[in-house]
């Protein structure tokens, strides 16, 4: 099995739009483009037909996959009536775009649990009885669970995988390790849900190897990014961190699933992107055993 090597809008937005950034994939060999839904040029319900049929013809012509990273806005975890009607009505819109440009997977966050931001905000420490933050996040995990599961219902029709990002620098996540993230996709218990592992953020969880020994069985999609520190995350070109790709490099030789290349490297995102692209299929080939003389 070959690689699957995606290119990122969210890292070339700086210089090119949605559809240049598709030729640019096409172009430079990658097997795919991971699209950014984005307010400044590409929000679901407000892209023009065109654009998503110039799109789909770039897929059809070039043999071109497509892969969605969804909307910040959408809160899976949120217990407020007005957010979740929001939620699903982006989501419904989001996947109309899937069916539109073929896109095969969209990429979602776990939720965030609004009401510790809420306690914050009264004063640091602010932990009376009467809020069990224990209970709080295993309140804001049953809703996060729902939701997604009722989400990848509504993308299966459309033959589209739902995966779930593992958010765990994100302050206030629902899925704050490795190991709840891989609880909530298992407990959602849809074939078309899984997880999408994103390497910068495993780094600066518990650990790279950690974080991918407990969500491999899971894994649909990964987030190939570098990082140079546990405390925050960069998003850097491959090989310019600490994030040891050769360890893994059998993992994403043998994964069936698209290996996007989300860098942010705003003074030099083509040239980022294409010797990140170059790095990781070095790694790649340097873990594969070499061929046998027929």
């Amino acid at each position: 099995m070959e690689p699957r090597i995606y290119a990122h809008c969210w890292t070339l937005l700086p210089v090119m739009n949605t559809v240049e950034a598709a030729r640019f994939a096409a172009d430079n060999g990658f097997q795919g483009l991971e699209v950014f839904c984005n307010p400044l040029e590409f929000w679901p319900g407000m892209i023009d037909a065109a654009t998503l049929a110039e799109l789909a013809a770039i897929a059809r012509g070039e043999d071109l996959g497509f892969s969605l990273y969804g909307c910040s806005t959408v809160n899976a975890a949120t217990g407020l009536a007005e957010i979740r009607s929001l939620n699903d009505d982006t989501m419904a819109r989001m996947l109309d775009v899937c069916a539109k440009i073929g896109a095969t997977v969209l990429c979602i966050h776990p939720g965030t649990i609004v009401e510790f931001g809420n306690l914050e905000r009264q004063g640091v420490p602010f932990t009376p009885k009467r809020f069990d933050r224990e209970e709080l996040l295993r309140e804001g995990q049953r809703r996060s669970v729902e939701a997604i599961a009722r989400w990848a219902d509504l993308a299966a029709p459309i033959g589209v995988t739902i995966v779930v990002e593992n958010d765990v620098h994100e302050r206030h996540t629902a899925a704050p390790t490795a190991e709840s993230l891989a609880a909530m996709v298992t407990a959602a218990d849809r074939p078309n849900l899984k997880v999408n592992f994103d390497t910068g953020h495993a780094f600066i969880g518990a650990g790279l190897i950690e974080e991918l020994d407990v969500l491999k069985p899971h894994i649909g999609h990964f987030h190939l990014d570098d990082n140079s520190t546990p405390r925050a995350s960069e998003h850097l070109p491959l090989g310019d961190g600490a994030v040891d790709f050769p360890s893994i490099a059998e993992c994403l030789a043998t994964a069936d699933a698209a290996l996007a290349i989300e860098i942010y490297a705003p003074d030099r995102p083509v040239e980022a992107t294409l010797a990140s692209r170059d790095y990781i299929l070095g790694v790649i080939a340097s873990a594969r055993p070499p061929a046998t003389p027929s």
